[in-house]
């Protein structure tokens, strides 16, 4: 495998010609767990084979014998390698929305070209969703991993990109009014696997003042949750996929209760286990590390915009899922006296940053495309 370098340095010096070639625009949400794709061709929808897959490589285990893994596959990317997770070493390539690991991210680039299914003269140009206040140097490290895949390339805070996928959201403007406008007065809340990313959106791109990011998110909560069922339960051995999929089906902040008794088994033998307790406190841990970031960018407003952007707090992620927990975090805002904070879901949150992203990369000038490698 290249090194991160080798690959950078062997970037071409000017624009390669595209005049033979089809050009399709990209937005990207590369996602710790789960990976958005949603595509345009001239203006107008591409197909995707896929648009939503799981961020796992898995590796045959050694041993492995004949037909146990479809097409006796060499790698399996996503779902198919979750399905299969008995035989495989299953390997995340980011963590905390950063990659992590350069080769497993590598060969999941290339599954997303695939997925994509262009010719091989084509060009793909994409815009891809990064933490907030993401370094230059993990910025390098995304262009590397991903040269494989795209032929060009923006890195743009995902939080904004989130702002940029309701702007037009028919569904969010029918509940929420004309009058709101999440590009120009609002506070994003993107509540990921890795990261929490808090952004203020003002109209224009943001800065580094605008923009929050916290290394605590559904992760975080995972192996909390994990933690707590080993100490109370240490004859129960669950895996970190099994783990997680309790949570996400769950999930809770106290004051906003769930049944969460769930049936799993033993040494061969069925046993129901209430979870509640635990997903409760690991949930809740969340709540005082967005309110507290919510506050921080909330003091960096002016005071003529401080309002509008207080009651457009959007809480949009993964974690935005969580029964109660923007509930609860608008009532503590209230309880501290932000008397207007207003939290907004919007419905479709597992796009926004891809459909995000597409916006911008439809909207860019060619000469402001950066080369994926």
């Amino acid at each position: 495998m290249d090194s991160i370098d080798n690959i950078l340095d062997n970037a071409p010096s000017a624009l390669a010609s595209v005049a033979q070639s089809k050009v399709v625009h990209l937005g990207v949400d590369l996602g710790t767990n789960t990976t958005v794709l949603c595509a345009s061709s001239d203006g107008d929808p591409f197909h995707l084979a896929k648009d939503v897959v799981t961020t796992v490589v898995g590796i045959p285990k050694q041993g492995i014998i004949p037909g146990i893994l479809p097409a006796d596959a060499e790698v399996l990317f996503g779902e198919e390698a979750i399905e299969y997770r008995l035989h495989l070493d299953l390997k995340s390539p980011l963590r905390e929305g950063f990659v992590d690991d350069f080769e497993a991210c590598r060969l999941f680039a290339a599954h997303l070209r695939d997925l994509v299914g262009v010719d091989e003269a084509d060009q793909i140009w994409g815009v891809v969703g990064a933490p907030a206040n993401a370094s230059a140097e993990r910025e390098k490290t995304v262009r590397a991993a991903v040269s494989g895949f795209l032929d060009r390339l923006l890195i743009v805070p995902e939080p904004f990109l989130a702002a940029m996928g309701l702007r037009e959201d028919e569904g969010f403007r029918g509940v929420h009014g004309a009058q709101v406008d999440p590009t120009k007065h609002s506070l994003i809340v993107d509540i990921g696997a890795g990261t929490t990313d808090l952004c203020l959106v003002r109209g224009y791109f943001p800065t580094a003042e605008d923009l929050i990011s916290i290394n605590r998110a559904g992760d975080f909560v995972d192996s909390l949750v994990g933690n707590a069922i080993r100490r109370r339960y240490p004859d129960v051995r669950l895996t970190n996929v099994t783990v997680r999929n309790i949570k996400e089906q769950n999930s809770f902040v106290p004051g906003f209760e769930r049944d969460a008794r769930v049936k799993i088994y033993v040494d061969g033998r069925p046993r129901t286990i209430d979870f509640a307790p635990m997903i409760a406190e690991a949930c809740d841990a969340l709540v005082p590390l967005i309110v507290d970031g919510i506050k921080e960018l909330l003091k960096r407003c002016d005071s003529d915009s401080a309002v509008n952007v207080m009651e457009n707090i959007i809480v949009t992620g993964g974690g935005s899922q969580i029964h109660g927990l923007p509930q609860k975090i608008e009532a503590i805002l209230h309880e501290e006296e932000y008397d207007c904070a207003r939290c907004i879901v919007p419905a479709d949150y597992k796009r926004l940053v891809a459909r995000g992203a597409l916006k911008i990369a439809e909207n860019v000038r060619e000469d402001q495309w950066q080369f994926a490698i």
